[in-house]
């Protein structure tokens, strides 16, 4: 697991395991296989700089995937990766990359970037369609500049066992969305993030932290607590005014789910779309 302790963090082998379904594969199985793929991994400031060296094949391909994943579930400020030591059988086998991207967008919502300095490799990114949903650079440096160019805004206040941290959390949302340009977002995100908090408070009945994560066209709220029980969705009873937490959730933002927290606990988190950029509405918890 990566570390800020020192400048290389982490070094993954990548020995393979599993072939990706539907994908045809050609290559000299016997020479690619011994040497398998690696990451290794450091730090550049808040940045993640993530290298895989080797020869991403279908039977790497999984493993890269969970070790991008894993990356990103410690939540760097952003992960650079690049790609100047890995090898390609297939232009295919880079959907992965998209595949990672896509996967951690709502949470936790850690930027990923490519670093490709070969013009064939740029090529191959290119007939993919990767390059379409995963910014690519012609270097590290030139992704750290661009990510500079692109600040993410984040805000985090930790919330006692409390019916008071309700009417915190409201108050955090209204002052924050205030300072960052998005007053139109106090109505819905006061709301989600009140539920989420007295979803903690009664149900969880453990401390936590609340998030505020501004990033492009969506505004991310989450609660974390130290229960691992997931939430379910509840009607409300015909005389009760309880029970709504999660159904105002689904009503309002346009995805949430959960995310398992180490060592214990768990996040719940919603993702709403700033009014005047609001796209379709996906099916929440996917």
């Amino acid at each position: 697991m990566a570390s800020r302790s020192g400048d290389v963090v982490d070094t993954v082998e990548l020995p393979g395991a599993g072939i990706v379904g539907g994908w045809e594969c050609h290559w000299d199985h016997e020479r690619e296989m011994t040497t398998p793929l690696r990451l290794d991994a450091h730090f550049r400031g808040p940045v993640l700089v993530v290298r895989p060296a080797g020869t991403l094949i279908c039977e790497t391909y999984e493993r890269l995937r969970d070790g991008l994943l894993k990356f990103a579930a410690e939540e760097p400020r952003a992960i650079v990766v690049d790609l100047a030591g890995m090898r390609v059988t297939s232009a295919s086998l880079l959907t992965v990359f998209a595949t990672v991207c896509d996967r951690i967008s709502a949470w936790p919502g850690v930027p990923i970037v490519l670093a490709a300095a070969g013009h064939s490799l740029r090529t191959l990114l290119g007939f993919s369609g990767v390059s379409r949903f995963v910014p690519t650079y012609h270097s590290v440096s030139e992704a750290l500049e661009g990510l500079e160019a692109a600040p993410r805004r984040r805000r985090q206040v930790e919330l006692p066992c409390d019916p008071a941290s309700a009417r915190l959390a409201r108050q955090v949302v209204d002052q924050t969305c205030h300072e960052w340009g998005i007053p139109g977002m106090v109505p819905d995100a006061a709301v989600v993030a009140s539920e989420l908090t007295d979803n903690m408070v009664c149900h969880a009945r453990s401390d936590g932290w609340l998030r505020l994560d501004l990033r492009s066209n969506m505004l991310t709220i989450a609660v974390a607590d130290a229960d691992s029980r997931l939430p379910q969705l509840r009607v409300p009873g015909i005389r009760g005014v309880g029970g709504r937490g999660l159904l105002l959730v689904d009503r309002l933002s346009r995805m949430w789910g959960t995310a398992s927290q180490l060592p214990v606990g768990k996040v719940v988190w919603a993702v709403l779309t700033i009014p005047a950029r609001r796209s379709a509405r996906k099916h929440p918890g996917q």
